[in-house]
């Protein structure tokens, strides 16, 4: 067994062992980790720890007062161990350490002390300064979609790190929540009102907000869904007969208000004051732009096409029209007589007449000069007449009472069913011209002939004075009225015989004939 030297025990007086080198070593080394181990918590080793530095077993007489003859610590002079240095924590199994402070070359240099992490740290030490948490973005929502009935709206979101919930109000007198999904269809029950769409992130507990303008419905009239410009509204009414529709829209919010318009627009010309939307109206027509009401009572039988156009300022529809007036119960035969071919007429620039036999059997003498630029002139009186072996043309549709034909339309050929002329003279001769689509009699013998024009179970009559050729045949010229002659302005001459001249200038189907023809025109 190792004999360790001994000497007296300073607090004590008893022996103690003394340290070899490699003990103190350990014991210093354990001080320092059991120190360290404390201070932290964590038993986390700073780097920098100290241990004992190996010294000579000889204690210096600058170190600590000894007796010159043993070499032994003296008790009453052995200074008291300092603040800065912590007693040495015992080794297992190693002996007892000495009690005296080590010399200053043998001294231990312990680590830095760390701070006790619950202590309240000093207001004069600085303090590491701990990061601020950098707040999650807050999401944005959009509403995407227009704030009108029948359209869904969508939700919209960018920047939302966790899940999300969705509110749709509407700003009644108390707030309504509508919908808690990410989309939202509007309703009638939303017109006039705002929505607004608030979007929370769960996560975060952020916010965002969006909301529309104030909700309107876009104006339709009720049959939208099948009404075109070719398969307008179609309205039926009877010359002289009172008829009306009621065109306010079916849905609609705000003021609506109505207008007349084109069916065609791009076969019209919007500057011309004569071509103007008013223009394709029946006659007697009354509408109330406020309300869309329509009514009238026409005279002119024919087809009408228009549209009539409802507005709130945000929308607008168009409601195709075709309004057809048919004419009354016939009640006579229109008729008209002239002794000059389409030929003469127009390529041979004759002078001629044209006579237009009312149902009544009033007549009215139309002059057509040989000069091409003059206008007819319309004389009522008079009487056809014609040389003898020369030939009248005639022709005739059975009208109603304003004069509107009432002819039957054949079904193979589209045209007019032609009137029966028969002659009270059985040698006259009547046939049907194909190129002047007329009724052609000739008069072989001189005298004064009566002709009936029949159609619908009407008629009308006539007399037609036949001139011997063999005498010098004076033209007849019927007699002026007391208000003098009427220039008829409205004659178009580029056809063959112009029937309708005679047929459509008798009473108001001259209305309804023009615009009968700028229709049909337009198509």
């Amino acid at each position: 067994m190792i004999r360790h030297p001994t000497g007296p025990d300073p607090l004590g007086g008893k022996p103690v062992h003394r340290n070899t080198s490699a003990v103190r070593r350990a014991c210093a080394v354990g001080t320092t980790i059991a120190l360290v181990g404390l201070t932290t918590g964590l038993g986390v080793f700073s780097a920098s720890t100290a241990y004992a530095v190996d010294a000579p077993s000889a204690v210096s007489a600058s170190a600590s007062p000894t007796d010159a003859a043993t070499g032994v610590a003296d008790p009453a002079a052995s200074p008291s161990p300092t603040a800065s240095a912590s007693p040495d924590a015992p080794v297992t199994g190693a002996p007892t350490p000495i009690t005296t402070a080590p010399s200053k070359p043998n001294a231990v240099e312990l680590a830095p002390a760390v701070p006790d992490p619950s202590a309240t740290p000093s207001a004069t030490t600085p303090q590491p300064s701990t990061p601020a948490a950098t707040p999650a973005a807050a999401g944005t929502v959009t509403i995407s979609g227009d704030a009108k009935v029948g359209v869904t709206l969508h939700a919209e979101t960018t920047g939302f790190v966790g899940p999300h919930t969705y509110s749709w109000t509407r700003d009644d007198a108390t707030t309504t929540v509508v919908s808690t999904d990410d989309f939202y269809k509007v309703t009638t029950d939303d017109i006039g009102h705002v929505l607004t769409l608030t979007v929370t992130d769960t996560l975060a507990g952020t916010s965002s907000s969006d909301a529309t303008a104030t909700v309107t419905q876009d104006v339709a009239f009720a049959d939208a869904a099948t009404n075109t410009v070719d398969t307008p509204l179609e309205i039926t009414a009877t010359a002289g007969a009172a008829y009306s529709h009621d065109f306010a829209v079916a849905q609609g919010s705000g003021t609506v208000t109505y207008s007349i318009g084109y069916s065609y627009p791009d076969e019209v010309d919007p500057t011309d004051p004569t071509d103007q939307p008013s223009n394709y109206l029946p006659d007697g027509v009354t509408f109330d732009p406020s309300t869309g009401a329509f009514s009238a009572t026409s005279y002119s039988a024919g087809s009408y096409e228009f549209t009539v156009i409802a507005s709130n300022g945000t929308s607008t529809a168009t409601e195709y029209v075709d309004v057809t007036i048919n004419p009354g119960k016939a009640v006579g035969v229109m008729a008209a007589a002239t002794d000059l071919s389409s030929e003469e007429l127009f390529t041979s620039g004759k002078s001629g007449h044209f006579w237009i036999i009312a149902p009544d059997g009033s007549i009215t003498t139309v002059s057509v000069s040989s000069d091409p630029n003059a206008e007819p002139t319309f004389t009522p009186g008079g009487q056809p007449t014609v040389k003898q072996g020369q030939s009248l043309w005639i022709q005739g549709n059975a009208v109603d009472q304003y004069g509107n034909d009432t002819a039957p339309v054949d079904p193979e050929t589209g045209n007019d069913v032609q009137p029966v002329v028969t002659s009270d003279v059985a040698s006259d001769q009547i046939s049907f011209d194909e190129n002047e689509f007329a009724n052609k009699v000739t008069f072989p013998h001189a005298s004064t002939h009566h002709l009936t024009v029949a159609q619908q179970d009407v008629s009308v009559s006539f007399a037609v004075t036949v001139v011997p050729t063999a005498t010098t045949i004076a033209v007849v010229h019927p007699v002026a009225p007391t208000t003098g002659e009427l220039a008829y302005t409205g004659s178009d001459a580029t056809g063959a015989l112009p029937w309708a001249l005679g047929l459509l200038v008798a009473g108001a189907g001259l209305i309804g004939a023009r615009t009968l023809r700028r229709r049909r025109a337009q198509r």
